[in-house]
């Protein structure tokens, strides 16, 4: 439940560190008004947020929170302009990672650690998922949503053309050919945003060289990069998958929508996505569940990474500008957002929390999503995004690179080289 009592220290804590000051004149129509900006503009989180930010509201009547949501990509680039321009909103969604340090190391985020610590709200979330929000020995967002990419089977298909699940690559690329043959597409693939195609890159090379060399290579380790043997591998063994005529007919000029809606109507076998995948098909096709299986990315031959290891990361999180008048009111909102009225609606919709949950909370979930949060927790490590982990700069180069790799106008070498002296 909400608490709905705050230590005085912990709002002095923000409004010191957060070199805001509150406004003194009301809005014309005597409230406080905070604006809040997030991309979970579709059925089933919408709803959640909704409903959390009318609670808020409901207990803070002298305060109006002006909401508006927005498609991925248009997000990044108004963010990015009213940044500049120096009207971020006051709470807003962030994926954690490279963009969102940067903007702490710019000073143009809360840091939330002094409120967490005086309301031991920290206590509620996973580990990992927090990581992902931290800068030096700060926080500076809250994750809601815990996402992680597997490979997601049509049971019908892999059993009426005996077809084998895959464990290994070479079973992957035979898997490929033999729903070839049946004229069935292997793997549903929209990748015009790029994203979608780079799960392919970053767990062959996690599969090839394992999470620690991704780290070593991010942070600039001496002696590592991204032109180390396994990101090259990785490439090659993307070549493999091309060869195999694994993804959709125009996969690199399509979305990501089409592409699920492929898999939907049973014209492709596979699908590597996101976890919030199920969410989207309870609203679109709930029946299909039932014929979906879940299954770890394959390992590939003599690999060094470990076969448990999951890609993933924060898919929602939400940060508070630095230039909010009220942080008080900014961080409390927070604490509605990722209540526990909110962690057990986030399960029935289908969504992985970033926040512990109960035993309650947890059979609200699909089965199928409860298989997933299985392998999360058994995961050797958990793989980070390339484009949420690393600076945005060179993230924007990773997504690049890798649809040059799909579209075999860069080979192997020249991506990984391009990486690296981007890396530099």
């Amino acid at each position: 439940m909400l608490r709905h009592a705050f230590l005085f220290i912990a709002l002095s804590g923000v409004l010191f560190f957060s070199s805001c000051k509150p406004s003194d004149k009301p809005a014309s129509d005597g409230k406080i008004h905070l604006s809040f900006w997030h991309i979970m503009n579709y059925a089933g989180p919408r709803e959640v947020l909704e409903e959390a930010v009318k609670r808020f509201e409901t207990d803070h009547p002298h305060c109006k929170i002006d909401m508006q949501t927005f498609e991925n990509d248009a997000y990044k680039t108004k963010l990015a302009v009213e940044e500049a321009s120096g009207n971020t909103p006051d709470i807003f969604f962030t994926w954690g990672g490279g963009p969102l340090v940067e903007r702490a190391k710019a000073g143009r985020l809360i840091n939330l650690d002094a409120w967490l610590k005086s309301n031991e709200w920290e206590q509620r979330f996973i580990g990992q998922a927090l990581d992902f929000c931290r800068w030096e020995d700060g926080i500076y967002a809250l994750p809601l949503d815990l996402s992680a990419v597997l490979l997601w089977c049509n049971q019908r298909l892999f059993q009426e053309h005996g077809i084998d699940y895959p464990g290994t690559f070479p079973e992957l690329i035979a898997a490929c050919q033999s729903f070839r043959k049946q004229n069935i597409t292997p793997f549903a693939l929209g990748n015009m945003k790029q994203w979608p195609g780079a799960f392919f890159f970053c767990y062959l090379a996690n599969r090839c060289g394992g999470t620690q060399l991704f780290l070593d290579a991010a942070s600039g380790k001496p002696g590592v990069s991204f032109a180390d043997p396994p990101f090259v591998q990785a490439g090659t063994y993307l070549e493999q998958l091309l060869a195999a005529d694994a993804f959709s007919t125009g996969f690199n000029g399509m979305d990501d929508a089409p592409a699920r809606a492929a898999f939907l109507r049973e014209d492709a076998a596979m699908y590597l996505m996101g976890t919030w995948l199920v969410a989207r098909i309870l609203e679109e096709k709930p029946e299909f569940l039932q014929q979906m299986r879940v299954i770890p990315f394959p390992m590939v031959p003599g690999g060094k990474g470990d076969p448990s290891t999951v890609l993933g990361g924060i898919n929602c999180a939400f940060a508070v500008s630095a230039s909010c008048k009220h942080p008080e009111l900014a961080c409390k909102l927070l604490e509605y957002l990722t209540a526990d009225e909110v962690v057990t609606q986030w399960c029935a919709i289908g969504r992985l929390p970033a926040l512990k949950t109960t035993p309650e909370q947890e059979n609200k979930l699909p089965q199928i999503t409860r298989e997933a949060l299985q392998a999360l927790r058994e995961a050797a490590s958990l793989q980070p995004y390339y484009d949420q982990y690393l600076s945005p700069r060179l993230a924007v180069e990773h997504k690049k690179t890798t649809q040059h790799l799909f579209s075999g106008t860069m080979t192997p070498q020249q991506a990984a080289t391009r990486m690296t002296q981007t890396a530099q």
